[in-house]
């Protein structure tokens, strides 16, 4: 029992202690399983070759979306879709905040479709001068209105890890869970981290100095 506790602990540890990133982790996590394999006497040629098969039939399923993303990002950019979100945002003469508000949900609509590269390279060069020209109607300074922005932007790319139909997390839980698991199934199950994760952005959309103190505070 102390094995799989001293294994997350190494895990997450590393992680948390700064000494190595979500990666690397998950090397000292695989190192750490084989170690506590062959303790436990479990290690043996046709063990390595199982865990060696499912790791590759999850990185292909994973590679295979990801050429979907990629692809269907050009296409959706060479469509002009870049250019009508900008010149439909400009227009708007409403009030600022609802203009961020918008942004918010125009990001958790993509995310449903979107890997988050593509969100940036689609939205990014759209929404960050709209925010910082919105900077002084909003009560920001452009440094701070890009930080809360930026916090706002991770926010939603992690929501759409989570958001069907393409979430990339929705996949690898597909890929490692029992075969009686359906995607439905897996659909269902993240109905409550998905609003747990909406209830976090829509309190530091409303309460921006939650992501402000901490850049504040270094910037004096």
């Amino acid at each position: 029992m102390i094995l799989p506790i001293l294994l997350v602990v190494g895990v997450l540890g590393s992680i948390f202690g700064g000494i190595a990133t979500p990666t690397e982790a998950a090397a000292v996590g695989a190192f750490g399983a084989i170690i506590s394999a062959a303790i436990y006497r479990r290690l043996n040629w046709a063990a390595f070759k199982e865990a060696a098969y499912g790791g590759i039939r999850t990185t292909a399923m994973v590679m295979w979306i990801i050429g979907g993303a990629a692809a269907f990002s050009a296409v959706y950019t060479g469509l002009g879709a870049t250019d009508l979100i900008r010149n439909t945002i400009e227009g708007l003469t409403v009030n600022p905040w609802l203009i961020i508000v918008a942004m918010q949900a125009s990001l958790i609509v993509l995310g449903m479709f979107l890997d988050p590269n593509g969100m940036m390279l689609i939205t990014l060069p759209i929404y960050i001068p709209i925010v910082t020209a919105l900077s002084p109607a909003l009560g920001f300074t452009p440094d701070e209105i890009v930080v809360w922005f930026g916090v706002l932007f991770v926010m939603n790319m992690e929501m759409g890890y989570l958001t069907p139909p393409f979430g990339w997390n929705l996949f690898y839980l597909k890929g490692v869970a029992p075969a009686d698991i359906t995607i439905q199934d897996i659909y269902r199950s993240i109905i409550p981290f998905v609003l747990l994760q909406l209830a976090g952005l829509i309190i530091v959309l409303i309460f921006p100095n939650i992501a402000l103190y901490l850049p504040n505070l270094i910037m004096g």
